[in-house]
């Protein structure tokens, strides 16, 4: 028999430390450069990282539950509507941008005990930056790429 920790999950992420940074010096090295190819010093950015990020999008995955009970697919796509727009329920706040993750590097999530649900999440490719995330609900299966391009 496997014995199974119970963990607390932490219900937020600790504030960010206060450094004072000399924006000038930053900026000074960068004229001229692609904005894609600065480095921006570490406490620029978010405790976590991008998988993990997406991953929060599943906050509200009991929309999901409720859509995969409806039989009125008009109804049913009216919900899974509503769960993709409440992706954005986890930006509000936020200013700073999440760790890019490494090439091949995975994100697994298993809230099965109380959300019902699992993710597996892996970035794919690097340049240009690629994720990709699988969730098995109940009732229902999330497959879900997020890409991102600079223009400038």
């Amino acid at each position: 028999q496997v014995a199974v920790s119970k963990r607390k999950r932490r219900d937020g992420i600790p504030e960010r430390p206060n450094y004072s940074i000399n924006l000038w010096s930053i900026i000074k090295n960068c004229v001229g450069k692609d904005l894609s190819k600065i480095p921006i010093p570490v406490n620029f950015s978010e405790p976590i990282s991008m998988l993990q990020r997406m991953t929060e999008e599943l906050e509200y995955s009991s929309v999901l539950d409720t859509a995969a009970k409806i039989n009125n697919n008009w109804e049913q796509l009216a919900y899974v509507a509503a769960f993709t727009i409440s992706s954005y329920s986890t930006t509000t706040t936020r200013v700073n941008k999440p760790f890019n993750p490494l090439l091949g590097e995975t994100y697994e999530c298993d809230r099965t005990e109380d959300l019902g649900w699992k993710s597996i999440a892996e970035q794919v490719s690097h340049h240009p930056p690629a994720l990709s995330t699988h969730v098995e609900g109940q009732g229902w299966t999330l497959y879900q790429e997020f890409t991102m391009t600079s223009k400038f």
